[in-house]
């Protein structure tokens, strides 16, 4: 896999497990859990990011991904929320 058909497998993945680590993704793809693999994934996800189709976040030195279309229900819930 390479390109365009990793970042969509990368976007179904994170669509499905979301919120999910870097590593669960590599690891959910078949690849071997290496910096090489890891830094492909991250590349990937930080352009997905850069699209708004996903939101990241790091935890310490972990980053985490979940469907910007949570981010939007989150916002939506916190608007209609009754205290």
């Amino acid at each position: 896999m390479k390109g365009k058909e990793l970042r969509k497998n990368i976007m179904e993945l994170v669509e499905h497990h979301w919120p999910v680590h870097i590593k669960e993704l590599v690891r959910k793809l078949g690849l071997e859990i290496d910096n090489s693999n890891i830094k492909k994934i991250s590349y990937h996800i930080k352009e997905l990011e850069r699209a708004e189709k996903v939101r990241t976040k790091r935890i310490g030195k972990a980053l985490i991904a979940w469907p910007h279309d949570m981010e939007r229900l989150r916002v939506i819930y916190e608007l209609i929320r009754v205290d």
